[in-house]
């Protein structure tokens, strides 16, 4: 029996067809580069101070690759990309 593990791991930037998307891009600009996302969900993420900020993550598969980019606050703020 052969079993596979998937893991994330954060990446500064998703290159799509015609540009890329980076940390701290906005809402906008990501859709421009990488279009409408495979799906999307709301949750809370917390602050180095414990703060709660509202998130939401969006999933991608580009060229085969899967990510997933969380936005806070209209900005891009974390990209995972699972292996």
């Amino acid at each position: 029996m052969l079993s596979t593990t998937a893991f994330a791991v954060e990446v500064n930037s998703v290159r799509g067809s015609t540009s890329y998307v980076k940390l701290g891009f906005s809402l906008g600009q990501m859709f421009d580069v990488l279009g409408d996302p495979e799906s999307s969900y709301n949750h809370v993420i917390h602050d180095r101070n414990g703060w709660p900020h509202k998130a939401t993550s969006y999933r991608y598969t580009v060229n085969g690759q899967k990510y997933t980019i969380t936005v806070v606050d209209g900005r891009v703020y974390k990209i995972d990309w699972e292996r």
